[in-house]
């Protein structure tokens, strides 16, 4: 980035700072849904607030209407008995003498920058169609005109969710949901002592129409990484079990909300910390928030900083293929496994029969009724057999100087993707720290647990470095044979015992 651009990037990123930290001041607990309804707005998308009467919603609202430059505001609470002239404006007289249906939109929902609706969810038929259009095209239908609307986010509060399939596309439009409980305990005091401040930053450091539209933009120049996308499809995998339903224009809606969060924070990629937003916009009831955090916080700590399965899968096969090669099988020239029988001879058959047994070392017989007894009875009972396996038939091989520098290579292989799987995770543990504190978005309260997960991680793949060193090792040590030109072909495959690639 040249200097200039960077140092719009940290202007940009202090205002917004200030504007965060300014909003919540006054409101107790509602630091949570100033961060979504600043990241909602700054994306251009909608937030849905859910809870009971009184827990301060349509005073975030407000204070998100003066967070830019300004901004009209609208706020309606609606019932089963709203009609469409509620927030859309009244038909316009003189337009219906001219055979015109218009509407009158000032100071209405059609031309507001910032909208509050409360109870949205009891909205008709009438007025739900408009609705949806405006919400998610920014755009409404005024007589046979189709006009743009300035909407920068509509804050929508419902003390309950919506029912009926006819309501499922408006709730669907609201990309963020947060429940807003009432204060807690340890804020009632406080609450009840404390002075609702005003909000009203400084025009310096209050947004502009303009600011939306380049973070908009080039917040979609921001690359969305492989460890953002496999966070995601491991989410998606979650969502079906639980039978959770998300719509693909809801997803494709999430990358931007990621991208939006990297942007702002002054990254030009996302991360997997980035999906942080992920929870807010994934659940149908506010119950199952905590469960997708839960996997949310699994994916950025333990599960998100394992060394890659397949390469645990791979080392484990090489360990199994020098044990066999250290004691090899040994097979026929037909290359069937030999075997030894009970009597010590080579068979490809893996079992052998022998007659019976008792505990005191007696042979057994199989009388008339088809009983084990001692009892031979003058050569009438046949003995009793039992099927014994056969015990496997272990050479003593040797092999070419070109097999084993092959089987050396190929797990050197191993311990360099080892090692680099360790130098990424010291990277990350030396720069979690700085990137948390440099990221707008993220909750600095889930640092120690990533950083106590990086530390468990560093020591898991050096224990994973130690064997595919033993390997090396053991490959290395094993035995050459005297003549060169001898090849023992069933013992010098170069067959991998894992196919694909060694790590992600």
């Amino acid at each position: 980035m040249t200097t200039s651009v960077l140092s719009e990037t940290s202007n940009r990123k202090q205002k917004i700072q200030a504007l965060i930290s300014g909003m919540s001041d006054g409101l107790l607990e509602r630091e949570h849904q100033v961060r979504l309804m600043m990241l909602a707005a700054l994306s251009g998308e909608h937030i849905l607030l859910i809870g009971p009467p009184g827990t301060a919603k349509s005073e975030l609202a407000k204070r998100l209407k003066n967070v830019f430059v300004e901004a009209n505001y609208f706020e309606r609470l609606v019932t089963r008995f709203s009609v469409p002239e509620e927030l859309f404006g009244p038909l316009s007289i003189k337009a219906l003498e001219e055979d015109r249906y218009n509407r009158l939109t000032s100071g209405y929902l059609p031309e507001a920058s910032v909208a509050f609706i409360d109870e949205i969810f009891k909205a008709n038929s009438a007025i739900l169609n408009s609705l949806l259009t405006l919400l998610n095209e920014r755009q409404f239908d005024n007589g046979n005109r189709r006009v743009n609307v300035p909407l920068i986010s509509v804050v929508a509060a419902s003390n309950e969710l919506p029912e009926g399939e006819e309501l499922s596309a408006l709730y669907d439009r609201f990309i963020l949901r947060s429940y807003v409980p009432p204060v807690s305990d340890e804020s009632f005091e406080q609450l009840l002592s404390g002075a609702l401040k005003e909000f009203d930053p400084e025009l310096n450091i209050r947004l502009k129409i303009e600011d939306l539209d380049e973070v908009q933009k080039l917040a979609e120049k921001v690359e969305l990484t492989a460890t953002t996308i496999e966070a995601c499809k491991e989410l998606k995998n979650y969502l079906k079990s639980k039978d959770i339903k998300v719509s693909d224009r809801r997803w494709r809606k999430l990358v931007k909300l990621m991208k939006v969060s990297a942007f702002t924070s002054g990254f030009n990629e996302t991360s997997i910390y980035d999906t942080w937003i992920l929870p807010h916009c994934l659940w149908e009831q506010p119950d199952q928030f905590e469960d997708l955090h839960e996997f949310y916080k699994s994916l950025v700590t333990v599960d998100g900083k394992q060394a890659p399965s397949n390469l645990l899968k791979i080392l484990s096969a090489w360990e199994g293929r020098l044990e066999e090669e250290r004691s090899p099988h040994m097979k026929n020239d037909d290359g069937e496994l030999l075997y030894i029988d009970l009597d010590g001879n080579e068979t490809t058959k893996t079992s052998s029969e022998r007659q019976a047994k008792d505990k005191d070392g007696n042979l057994l017989y199989k009388d008339y009724r088809g009983h084990k007894t001692t009892s031979r009875n003058y050569g009438e009972n046949d003995p009793w057999m039992e099927t014994v396996e056969n015990n496997p038939f272990i050479g003593s091989a040797r092999f070419s100087k070109a097999h084993i520098e092959s089987r050396v290579l190929r797990v050197q292989e191993i311990v360099n993707n080892i090692k680099q799987f360790i130098d990424t995770v010291k990277q990350e543990l030396q720069t979690v720290e700085q990137y948390f504190n440099n990221h707008l978005w993220l909750d600095c309260s889930l640092l120690p647990e990533i950083v106590d997960s990086l530390t468990e991680s560093l020591k898991q793949a050096d224990k994973l470095l130690n064997r595919a060193n033993k390997l090396v090792d053991g490959f290395s040590r094993l035995p050459l044979e005297e003549d060169p030109s001898i090849e023992i072909a069933e013992l010098v495959s170069s067959d991998d015992p894992v196919e694909g690639e060694l790590c992600d």
